[in-house]
C-alpha cells in the first residue's frame, strides 16, 4: 500500500471516529433523555417512601405535572440539551474538518446537513422550548394551558430533526466507507 493509499485510509478512519463518536452520543442522549420522565414515574410506583413525598400518585398525570420532581427532570433535560448542542457544534465542525481532508462529496454532504440541523436546534428550537416549557413549570394542565399545544408541537420538530441529523449521520459513515472506485462506478457522470 503506497504511502498516499495509507494517508487517505487514515484520513477515512479519522472521520469515521468522529461521525461514529457524534452518531453514538447521539443515540445516548436520546435514551438519557427518554428515559428521564418515564423513570420519575417508576421511582414513584416503586418507592412508597418516595410516593409520600414527591407530590403525586402514580397515574396522576395531572399532579405530576405540576411536582417539583417533574419540573426538576425537565430543566436537567434542557441543561442536557444545552450542553450537547454545544458538543455537537464541536462535534460537526471536526467532521467536517474530517470530510473535507478524506474528500468523500457524500459524507461531507451528509455532514453538512446534520450540521445545519444542529445549528437550527441550538439556536433557535432550543431556546424557545427552554423559554416555552419554563413558562409552563408548576402550571396545572386542566385545563391544558394554550401555550401547551405549542411546546407539543416544537417539541415534535426538535425530535424530528434530531432523528434527520442521525439519519444524516448514518449516510455519511457509509459515504465515508465507499471507496472513489465504487462511488464512480454509482455515479458515471
Amino acid at each position: 500500500m503506497s504511502e498516499k493509499s495509507q494517508m487517505a485510509a487514515r484520513r477515512k478512519m479519522t472521520l469515521a471516529l468522529v461521525l461514529g463518536t457524534w452518531l453514538g452520543a447521539s443515540f445516548l442522549l436520546l435514551w438519557v433523555v427518554g428515559s428521564s420522565f418515564p423513570g420519575v414515574e417508576r421511582a414513584v410506583v416503586e418507592n412508597e417512601q418516595l410516593a409520600t413525598r414527591v407530590g403525586f400518585k402514580p397515574g396522576d398525570a395531572a399532579a405530576k405535572k405540576t411536582s417539583v420532581a417533574w419540573v426538576i427532570t425537565g430543566e436537567l433535560n434542557r441543561q442536557n440539551f444545552s450542553s450537547w448542542n454545544a458538543g455537537q457544534l464541536l462535534l460537526a465542525a471536526a467532521a467536517l474538518f474530517c470530510a473535507l481532508r478524506a474528500g468523500s462529496r457524500g459524507a461531507l454532504l451528509g455532514v453538512c446537513g446534520a450540521g445545519a440541523l444542529v445549528l437550527v436546534l441550538t439556536f433557535w428550537l432550543a431556546p424557545e422550548i427552554t423559554t416555552l416549557g419554563r413558562s409552563l413549570d408548576f402550571v396545572p394542565r386542566d385545563p391544558p394551558p394554550a401555550a401547551l399545544e405549542r411546546f407539543n408541537g416544537l417539541h415534535g420538530i426538535y425530535t424530528s430533526l434530531e432523528l434527520a441529523k442521525v439519519l444524516l449521520l448514518m449516510l455519511a459513515v457509509w459515504f465515508s466507507f465507499r471507496s472513489p472506485a465504487a462511488a464512480r462506478a454509482a455515479d458515471p457522470a
